[in-house]
C-alpha cells in the first residue's frame, strides 16, 4: 500500500489532488486542520489529508489508466535492428482515431518482439472534467442528507404530524370531523400532549376542542400550540387556594392513602409550614398503630418542632383528643397506610373520620404510581368523601401529565405539592401555575437546588 499526504486549503482541493495522483480509488485514512505559523497560532489553517492506494503510484511519464470500458489492446511499432517498420496497413484500420494531441511514448523493444499497451487516458482536462463532476455528485448527496436531517429535526419538534400509539395518522380517518389542514396540527398536537405523559383519551379531547376553537394557522404555528395547551391545563386544573379558612376558629386534617406513599412525613411538613406562617397553636394525632415505629416517628417530629403528640386507638378516643385539643388552631392527624384492595380496613379508617367530627381529609397519592393503581386507589377511598387530594414524590418523575387525567376523571382539586425529603422545605400548597408549569416541562420535575 502507498501512502501520501496531501496539504490543500479546501477539502474540495484536496479530494482533486488526490484523485489525480492517486487516482479515483484512493482511500482517505485521515483529516486534520493545521497551522504553518510561530508555534502553530499565527499562520493560515490548512487541511491535511493522509490518502493511501493498495497499488503501486502511476508511472508520470504515462496518463492514468482509462476507465475498464474504454480500454483496447493494440500493437505498438515493432523494431528491427536499426529501422523502424510500420505495422500493416489492415492492422492501421482496426486501431481507434485518436486527437491529434494524442501520442504513445514508448521505449524500443527486443526484435520480433511485441508489447501490448492500454489505451492512455483522456487528456488532463478530461480528467479534470470527471473529478469535477464526482464532485458536485458528492455535494447534492451531502445536500441531499442534510435537507433530511433538517426534516427529521422538525418532525421531532412536533411541527408536522408524526406517528403517534393510539391515533392514525391518516387525515382522512383521524379528526376526520376536521379540514385536513387543521387535522395536520391536530397531530401535531397530539403527539406533545402525549409527550407531557397526558393520556391519550385526555390528549384525544383536548384535540377536538382545539379543532373547534383554533383556525388551522394557529394549529400549525408552535407558539399557538404552547399557548393553547398551557390555557387549556390550567382552565382544566382544580386546586384548594383556601385550605385554612379564616372564618374557622379550629382547623381539622387527616391524611389517608395507601401504604409507602409519604404521610407521616408530609404531616410533619404541613406542620412545619404552619408554623412558619401563622402559629404554633399546633397538636398532632395519630391514629397508625400498624407500622413498626410509626408513633416513635412522628413524635421525633413533635420533639423537634416542641408540639404535642397524640396516640389513638379508636373512634371514641379520637373525638376525646380533640375535645382535649379544642383550644389549638390545627388538629394534623396521621392515619396508617391502607391497600386499596382491603376495603375492611378503609371501611374501618371512616369509623373514624365521621363527618360530624368536621375533618378536611387530604388523600396522599405518590407520582410514581402506575395509573391502573393510582385510580383504583382513589376510587377505593372515595368513601371516605376525600375533599382534596395531596401529590408527593414529584421530583421522582419524568413526566407529571397524569395529574391532569386525575383531575378529569376524579375532580378532586389538590391541595399541596411535595418534591422531596426535607422538612419543611419540600412542600407547596397547589396552584394551577404552578401544576401548569410541571405538566408542560416533562423530565425536569421540580426540585431543590
Amino acid at each position: 500500500m502507498q501512502v501520501k499526504v496531501f496539504e490543500s486549503s479546501d477539502m474540495a482541493t484536496g479530494l482533486k489532488m488526490i484523485k489525480k495522483e492517486l487516482g479515483p480509488d484512493a482511500l482517505i485514512l485521515s483529516t486534520k486542520t493545521i497551522r504553518s505559523g510561530k508555534l502553530g497560532l499565527l499562520g493560515k489553517p490548512r487541511l491535511e489529508i493522509t490518502a493511501a492506494i493498495d497499488k503501486p503510484w502511476p508511472d508520470k511519464n504515462f496518463y492514468l489508466s482509462p476507465r475498464p470500458d474504454k480500454k483496447q489492446d493494440i500493437t505498438v511499432l515493432e523494431k528491427k535492428g536499426n529501422k523502424s517498420v510500420s505495422p500493416p496497413r489492415e492492422q492501421k484500420e482496426e486501431f481507434p482515431t485518436y486527437n491529434s494531441a494524442l501520442h504513445l511514448q514508448h521505449k524500443p523493444v527486443a526484435d520480433t518482439e511485441k508489447t501490448s499497451l492500454s489505451i492512455p487516458s483522456p487528456p488532463p482536462e478530461e480528467n479534470d472534467l470527471h473529478t469535477e463532476v464526482d464532485l458536485h455528485t458528492e455535494v447534492d448527496e451531502l445536500k441531499d442528507m442534510i435537507r433530511n436531517l433538517a426534516q427529521e429535526m422538525i418532525r421531532l419538534n412536533g411541527s408536522k404530524p408524526t406517528s403517534v400509539p393510539g391515533l392514525n395518522t391518516d387525515p382522512q380517518s383521524s379528526f376526520a370531523q376536521f379540514s385536513p389542514e387543521q387535522s395536520s396540527g391536530l397531530h401535531s398536537l397530539y403527539a406533545r400532549l402525549l409527550d407531557y405523559g397526558i393520556g391519550t383519551e385526555t390528549a384525544k379531547n383536548m384535540c377536538d376542542n382545539a379543532g373547534e376553537t383554533l383556525a388551522h394557522e394557529e394549529l400549525s404555528d408552535l407558539f399557538k400550540q404552547q399557548q393553547y395547551i398551557s390555557n387549556a391545563i390550567s382552565e382544566l386544573l382544580q386546586v384548594n387556594t383556601d385550605i385554612f379558612p379564616a372564618h374557622k376558629r379550629q382547623h381539622r386534617l387527616a391524611l389517608v392513602g395507601p401504604t409507602g406513599v409519604g404521610k407521616t412525613t408530609t404531616l410533619a411538613k404541613i406542620a412545619a409550614d404552619y408554623l412558619s406562617k401563622h402559629s404554633s397553636s399546633i397538636a398532632l394525632i395519630t391514629i397508625d398503630t400498624y407500622r413498626i415505629a410509626a408513633v416513635e416517628q412522628l413524635k421525633v417530629y413533635g420533639e423537634i418542632m416542641n408540639l404535642p403528640v397524640e396516640v389513638v386507638l379508636n373512634p371514641e378516643q379520637l373525638e376525646q383528643m380533640l375535645l382535649k385539643h379544642r383550644d389549638k388552631e390545627l388538629i394534623l392527624i396521621d392515619t396508617a397506610g391502607r391497600s386499596p384492595q382491603d376495603s375492611l380496613c378503609i371501611e374501618e379508617l371512616s369509623s373514624f373520620l365521621t363527618s360530624d367530627l368536621d375533618i378536611q381529609k387530604h388523600l396522599v397519592l405518590s407520582a410514581t404510581t402506575r395509573e391502573k393503581e393510582l385510580f383504583e386507589a382513589i376510587h377505593r377511598f372515595s368513601i371516605l368523601d376525600i375533599d382534596n387530594t395531596i401529590i408527593t414524590k414529584i421530583d421522582e418523575c419524568s413526566s407529571l401529565g397524569l395529574l391532569l387525567d386525575i383531575q378529569i376523571r376524579e375532580k378532586v382539586p389538590f391541595s399541596y405539592i411535595t418534591n422531596g425529603q426535607r422538612v419543611p422545605e419540600d412542600i407547596m400548597e397547589a396552584n394551577k401555575e404552578l401544576l401548569t408549569q410541571l405538566i408542560m416541562t416533562p423530565a425536569k420535575g421540580l426540585t431543590y437546588e
